[in-house]
Parts: structure tokens; C-alpha cells; sequence
């Protein structure tokens, strides 16, 4: 108990998270004032706006307040991104076509209408993985100046509980940032009326004071048996594709733009299939994609049937990079402007007719994949994501050491990836077949390439050595930070599962 403290202690120390409209210049007073049994002081401090005591040692504190800008549409991202991520473009056009009618309502009105419509058909365990995978990314990306805002919740004694309530939002859409990611020990929001699968849409009124006693009391008893998890975390994985924060006229703009995407995606697929690597990457860029190579290029190896004899055969140079999008093999070959297999672990068959480089699946048996993979090597130059999926976030997931066991020597990759509009990556195994797709939808895509030192597999060290020191050398070369998360780990928080796909 008192290492998984100290690790938590650390966790929050380095990353402290907040928002930035939680905080005034009196707040950290305030909350003190509530709780320090100071009774002079307590009794002459007037009333906060933002946060009630409820009983002697809980805080309720104004949700809405922490999540909203002081704008009319300041609602409308959040409901926009359920409409659109649960159902696609048509529910997230009949939101926004119906925007100008909900513009004019009162406050409590609009929300109710953005609910109903966002919601009205949607399985329950849909809306929990949208509120858990999606919206936390919103949220970070709305409230800037998070830091501070944490400052008054590490202060208070730890007796204290400090409830979150909003009346905009229904708990679904909220409850997943303000605990995990903010570190509030239980949030109240509005009730969302359904069967045992699906939601109706309509929201209940309630007395948010008894609802957040209610919810603060089913809390401290599930806190009792999961202590050292509710803690404040950083952001690692995240899900959906809208890489920006859809406001009604940056969602107008998106639908406009959305044809011209279509046309953008087929013409630039046509040129690296078509194309030969030398002057591909050139016309690519008249389309606005730009591959930016850092550094110098390796040549091409021209290694003999064993190197060294060492009894790893390799005719081939292996690239080891971290995994942003399915196209960092492109990206590579773009850079080197010659041809390089893939493996992947995950792929679907859209994907694959469509690359314009050989792609290969690995099966997770360690025997088959070493042969596959050593195949491929002993033909030319192989890229392998030792990640086994991707990470959008300035974050290096743990290394599988298979690839520190096929070569003399790997070459590691730092690549990055830049979009705007979309993003590249999904969990979902319908919208994962068009990743590449809407990575080249976007205005102007851009990948990052830095070829690094090659690493000597025959130094001595484990295999398991070798994989941390390139994710390290990685890391260091990218501005990330490394971590022990896997693969199975990103698709549990983000979808409900272990990630397992079937091989061929």
C-alpha cells in the first residue's frame, strides 16, 4: 500500500493536472476556509459560486464551471463529438443543422435537445466508451492552464471528498475526466433515461445536492477496496477521429471540406501506388503531404546471406521505429525513396491493397513470427512497430524484444506524425480499415523521419535489454517519455477488449 502511494505521490508530483477556470486567486482560500477548523474564518467568508460544502468533510464543486467557456456554444463540442463518434456524419449534421434553433433556447433547454439528439438510440456501453475514450481529450484541449487547478484538491486533508456536479452534461460524458484524469472523488451529472442497452435520450431532473450526497456514498465504499487507483493520471491513449474541437463553425467548415478530402485521399493514394519512390514523395508534396527527413539517410545494406556468422541471416537492413500511424513503414520509405517491407500485427484487407509497400501480419506465436520475419529480412529491408499498436500521445509504449533477435544490428526510427483534421488511428475494427484513408483526408499531413545510431544486437545484452535501449534512444530523440503500457493495456481503457485480432 505504501509503494503503490509513493508511485502515485510521483505520478501526480510529475504530471499535475488541472483546469485552468477552477482556479481563481481565492479558491485555494476558500476551499481551506471550509474545512481548517477555523470557525472566525469560516464564518466571514461569504458564499463561493464554485464550491458548496456538503455535510462536515465534502466539497461540491460547479462542473460546469471547470468544463465550459463563458459562451453560448460552449456545450455544443461535447454533445457534437457523442453524435458524430457514436453515429457518424449523419447524426453529427442533424446537430448541427439543428444549431441555429438551439441557439435561442435557455441554457437548460439546449442541453436537453443536445442530449436527446446525440443520445436517442445509443447503447449504453457505447456512450461509456465515447465518455471514457474521447471526451477527456476534448476536455484537456479546452483547459489550457490545468496545472494549477489541482493545487486546492492536493491541499485539502485527505478526509475531505470533493464531489463534482454538472447540470449540462449527463455523468456518462464527464464522470471519466473528472475522476481519473482531474482526480475528483465522485461526479454528479444528469440522468439519462433507457432500458438495459439503449438510451432514450431524455434527461431526468434531479436535486443535484441529494444526487451528489448519493453518488459521494456509493463512492467511499468502492474507494475502500481500490484506493491506490484514484489518483490523477496523464493522458496515454485516447480515441476518435476528429483531431479538432468541433465547434459549430469549425464542424460547418469540416463538412464542407469533406468532399475535397475524399478527392485529396484518392489522388494521393494513386501516387504512391502508381509512382515510383524517386519522384513520388515529389508530386505527393504538390498535394500538400510532406515527409520532413531529419538527419541523414542510410544507404542500402548490402549485407551477405549470414553477417559474421552470427546465425542470423540478413540481407536486409531492419528499421525498428515507434508506431504513430499504420503508414510509418510509408513514411520510412518515403524518406529512404526506395521500397521497405512491413510487419504488422493488426491489418486490415483495405489496408493492405492499398499499401503501396509489401505489408505482412504477424501472428503473436513467437516461433512463426521469427521465421516470417527473418524471411522477409533476408529479401530487403524490413520495418517492424516493436509497440504492436499505436500511441497518439508524446508516449513510447513497451518494446517486444522479437526484433532484437532477427538482425546483427537494428536501425531505430523516431517518426512522428501531424494532422489536423482527422486523425489516423482507431480502435474500432470497421474504422481501423481507413486510418491510412483519413490520414491522407487531412489538408496537409506531415510526417517526421530521424534515422539514429544503429544498435550492435550482439553486444551481449538480453533481447529485452536491447528493445529498452532503443526505446530509450527513441524516446530521447523524440521528446517522449517511455512507459510499460502495452498494447493490451491501450485497448482495454479504449475499447473494452484485449486487442486480439485474427491472423491468417
Amino acid at each position: 500500500m505504501d509503494a503503490c502511494k509513493a508511485a502515485s505521490s510521483e505520478r501526480f508530483a510529475n504530471r499535475v493536472l488541472g483546469i485552468h477556470r477552477f482556479v481563481n486567486r481565492s479558491l485555494v482560500a476558500r476551499l481551506l476556509q471550509y474545512m481548517l477548523p477555523d470557525d472566525t474564518t469560516a464564518t466571514a467568508a461569504p458564499a463561493s459560486p464554485l464550491v458548496r460544502q456538503l455535510g462536515k468533510n465534502a466539497l461540491v464543486v460547479d462542473a460546469d464551471a471547470l468544463l465550459l467557456k463563458p459562451a453560448p456554444g460552449a456545450a455544443f463540442p461535447p454533445y457534437f463529438l457523442v453524435a458524430f463518434e457514436a453515429s457518424g456524419y449523419v447524426r453529427g449534421l442533424v446537430l448541427l443543422a439543428l444549431y441555429p434553433v438551439l441557439s435561442v433556447l435557455s441554457h437548460g433547454a439546449r442541453a436537453k435537445a443536445m442530449a436527446f439528439v446525440s443520445f436517442c438510440g445509443l447503447r449504453r456501453d457505447e456512450a461509456a466508451r465515447i465518455g471514457r475514450a474521447v471526451l477527456p481529450k476534448l476536455f484537456f484541449r479546452e483547459a489550457p492552464g490545468m496545472h494549477a487547478a489541482m493545487e486546492p484538491l492536493n491541499a485539502l486533508p485527505e478526509k475531505v471528498k470533493v464531489v463534482a456536479v454538472s447540470r449540462t452534461f449527463p455523468t456518462v460524458m464527464v464522470e471519466a475526466f473528472l475522476k481519473e484524469y482531474v482526480g475528483f472523488d465522485a461526479v454528479a451529472g444528469r440522468e439519462l433515461e433507457g432500458g438495459s442497452r439503449y438510451l432514450t435520450g431524455v434527461t431526468t431532473e434531479v436535486d443535484m445536492e441529494n444526487l451528489a450526497a448519493r453518488v459521494l456514498k456509493q463512492t467511499e465504499k468502492t474507494i475502500k477496496t481500490t484506493s491506490c487507483s484514484y489518483y490523477p493520471k496523464p493522458m496515454v491513449f485516447h480515441d476518435g477521429r476528429l483531431a479538432f474541437t468541433p465547434t459549430p463553425a469549425a464542424a460547418l467548415a469540416m463538412y464542407m471540406y469533406l468532399p475535397f478530402a475524399v478527392v485529396l485521399a484518392v489522388l494521393r493514394i494513386a501516387i504512391y501506388v502508381l509512382l515510383p519512390w524517386r519522384v513520388s514523395s515529389v508530386v505527393a508534396g504538390l498535394t500538400g503531404v510532406r515527409v520532413r527527413v531529419i538527419g541523414a539517410t542510410p544507404a542500402a545494406e548490402d549485407g551477405d546471406d549470414d553477417a559474421g556468422g552470427t546465425g542470423k541471416p540478413c540481407s536486409g537492413r531492419l528499421y525498428a521505429c515507434n508506431h504513430r500511424t499504420l503508414l510509418d513503414p510509408v513514411g520510412i520509405a518515403c524518406a529512404l525513396r526506395r521500397p521497405v517491407a512491413a510487419v504488422t500485427y493488426s491489418l486490415s484487407r483495405l489496408s493492405e491493397v492499398l499499401s503501396p509497400i509489401p505489408l505482412r501480419r504477424l501472428t503473436r506465436n513467437r516461433d512463426k513470427d521469427r521465421r516470417r520475419m527473418s524471411a522477409m529480412l533476408a529479401r530487403g529491408d524490413v520495418v517492424v512497430c516493436p509497440e504492436g499498436t499505436t500511441c497518439r500521445e508524446p508516449y513510447l509504449l513497451r518494446f517486444s524484444p522479437l526484433f532484437a533477435e532477427l538482425a546483427p544490428e537494428v536501425t531505430p526510427v523516431a517518426v512522428d506524425a501531424r494532422t489536423t483534421v482527422f486523425y489516423a488511428t482507431s480502435t474500432s475494427p470497421i474504422a481501423k480499415s481507413f486510418d491510412s484513408v483519413y490520414f491522407l483526408m487531412n489538408p496537409r499531413p506531415e510526417y517526421s523521419v530521424q534515422f539514429l545510431e544503429p544498435v550492435n544486437t550482439e553486444s551481449g545484452k538480453s533481447s529485452i535489454e536491447l528493445a529498452n535501449e532503443v526505446q530509450g534512444a527513441l524516446a530521447a530523440a523524440l521528446g517522449f517519455e517511455g512507459t510499460a503500457l502495452t498494447r493490451k493495456d491501450k485497448y482495454l481503457l479504449l475499447a473494452g477488449n484485449e486487442g486480439v485480432v485474427k491472423t491468417q
